[in-house]
């Protein structure tokens, strides 16, 4: 079944440190972040005019340190996961540009129905920076949508 995305979505990227602390990097929202979602789990923009650019942070996230993507609902629903694409742009202190994936930030797992709204949700556990590696968000197109459990 077509899924649709989650409407007004907030989506937040996090550095988190090994001891837990939390610096915001991104946020923005669903539609935005992933113009035309997508259903069954393609990406619906393809055409590089029409996807954001994600300037490169200034914030160095070190080894150990997680990459951690959120969502906060606006109206009670689910969230598949298996529909939602991410692709998002890492670099590192060389400005070597990689993508990681929803895999790669760990989310697997689908968000129950009437998942409540205004609470902010872990999107897996984040991908772990290699230890003696630098990354920095952003520096390239980005896509992210997050769909629903329909």
């Amino acid at each position: 079944m077509v899924s649709d995305q989650l409407t007004a979505a907030k989506i937040r990227i996090y550095a988190v440190s090994p001891s837990g602390d939390r610096k915001k990097l991104f946020q923005g929202v669903n539609e935005q972040t992933g113009p035309g979602g997508s259903p069954d789990g393609v990406q619906s923009t393809v055409k590089d005019n029409e996807l954001a650019y994600l300037p490169r942070s200034t914030f160095p996230i070190r080894g150990g340190a997680r990459i951690v993507m959120t969502v906060e609902l606006t109206t009670a629903d689910g969230a598949d996961a298996s529909d939602a694409v991410i692709n998002l742009p890492v670099m590192d202190k060389f400005n070597n540009l990689r993508m990681l994936s929803r895999t790669d930030l760990g989310y697997t797992t689908d968000l129950p129905a009437a998942t409540i709204t205004g609470i902010e949700i872990d999107l897996g556990s984040g991908y772990t920076v290699p230890e003696g590696e630098t990354l920095f968000l952003g520096g390239g197109k980005y896509f992210a949508s997050i769909e629903d459990d329909t």
